[in-house]
């Protein structure tokens, strides 16, 4: 199980990375203008919050972070060989 590890943390920032793709796309639509806001929260990209007032969700950047300490640590686990 252990050998995994470096494999699951992998796996599971490239799902987290698609998901935040998906959300980001879906609250701001293929602009480059809010290419930034992939990972910032702040100035036009806090025009996503408005969603909430919906019902729906805002994109949030955290899970965009989550993914990439993720890969990073999968990557790196790989190349330590730790597990």
């Amino acid at each position: 199980m252990k050998k995994n590890i470096p494999q699951l943390a992998t796996l599971a920032g490239v799902a987290l990375l698609i998901v935040s793709l998906i959300w980001w796309q879906q609250t701001f639509g293929v602009k480059m203008d809010y290419l930034k806001c992939l990972a910032l929260s702040d100035g036009i990209c806090q025009v996503s919050s408005i969603g909430k007032v919906f019902g729906g969700a805002g994109y949030n950047p955290i899970i965009f972070w989550i993914a990439i300490v993720c890969l990073v640590a999968g990557i790196v686990l790989k190349k330590l060989r730790v597990f």
